[in-house]
């Protein structure tokens, strides 16, 4: 009777027992393995930065009083703000300064006094009333006054912060009322009328960058455009991080299409044959550490499976970085798509959706 009571229980739980649904599959974002592009030559990402800029700060302290107004699209009067156009000398913001003139006028009365001591002492002097070591004193004591004269007079100038160059306020990092101390930077200026683009290159290709050699670049944002300009900086030494060199590529922006921030990619004609690989190459963010282990590098490569787009774990060895990607010398032939973002999350032969 208990073993038919048994089996009886486990007819009545198999009975009950429903299938566990299905994980969803997970949204990564794929990336094609990269080889040698356009003809021979690596494609790099750079960024565009404006060839002037300055962060302007104030030289005194003191509560802000004032910002440069100017008219805003609705044609009100408004502060100046960052994406404005200003000139060399235009005043960008002043300090409360009456603490300062009162200073001025302190120094300039006992400028005044001791000029009348001086001038005394010396018609005294010609007079053979006075000694040397009294005309001294006097022209010592007018020459101490005049300089802390010059000093609160230049302090009463520096109350007002002026624009360093033709250019564009990149930022601004001060309002109305905002209690500043000496150095306190304020605003950042950036000339744009020509911009750099810069890169980095690893050692094996640094060689080959040569001052004044021309430079194509394109910029996602302007879609269709192709700007040129000439190498006109190759640093000396490695980032001590990322081990690459950095190269500057100088571009006219005339026409102000350019802006500071941009992402820019170029192509270096030939630097594919002066590395002398052709190994495949890969985003950085696709790169992550294989399950359970300290070393080693792995990424995970999208294939198609019976039910979808399944990952699979690759585990691979890696070269030298170039631009924002990084050569595989094994573990992967080219073509393959490898995740770039949802890398970290993804487990082997888990099911993946992908998403733009």
């Amino acid at each position: 009777m208990r073993i038919k009571a048994f089996g009886a229980g486990l007819l009545a739980l198999g009975g009950c027992y429903r299938e566990s649904p299905k994980a969803a599959p997970l949204p990564v974002t794929v990336a094609e393995v990269a080889g040698t592009l356009g003809g021979g030559g690596l494609r790099y990402t750079a960024s565009i930065r404006p060839d002037v800029q300055v962060d302007v700060a104030f030289k005194v302290g003191g509560y802000v009083e004032d910002l440069l107004q100017v008219r805003g699209a609705d044609s009100r009067m408004r502060n100046v703000q960052d994406g404005d156009v200003v000139r060399r000398g235009t005043t960008l913001a002043r300090i409360r300064d009456r603490e300062y003139r009162d200073a001025v006028a302190q120094a300039q009365a006992t400028l005044t006094q001791a000029k009348a001591d001086f001038d005394r002492v010396a018609q005294l002097f010609e007079n053979r009333s006075a000694s040397k070591a009294d005309y001294d004193a006097a022209y010592a004591r007018y020459q101490a006054n005049q300089a802390q004269h010059d000093q609160a007079a230049q302090a009463l100038s520096d109350c007002s912060l002026r624009a360093p160059l033709d250019g564009y306020v990149l930022r601004r990092s001060v309002e109305v009322g905002t209690l500043v101390a000496a150095g306190t930077p304020a605003f950042s200026v950036g000339d744009l009328r020509s911009v750099k683009v810069v890169f980095g290159v690893p050692d094996v290709l640094v060689g080959s960058m040569k001052l004044g050699a021309p430079q194509g670049v394109a910029v996602e944002a302007v879609p269709g455009a192709a700007f040129w300009g000439h190498i006109t900086r190759v640093a000396p030494s490695a980032d001590a991080t990322s081990r690459v060199f950095e190269v500057e590529v100088t571009i006219p922006n005339v026409e102000g299409r350019l802006k500071s921030g941009m992402i820019a990619s170029l192509e270096v004609v030939g630097a594919a044959a002066s590395t002398g690989a052709i190994a495949p190459l890969v985003p950085l963010n696709a790169v992550v550490r294989p399950p359970g282990e300290a070393s080693g590098y792995a990424v995970f490569v999208v294939e198609g499976g019976n039910s979808g787009p399944v990952a699979r774990l690759r585990r691979i060895e890696l070269g030298d970085v170039t631009g924002n990607l990084i050569r595989v010398t094994r573990g992967l032939q080219g073509g393959e798509h490898v995740i770039v973002r949802g890398a970290t999350l993804a487990v082997d032969s888990q099911d993946v959706r992908l998403i733009p």
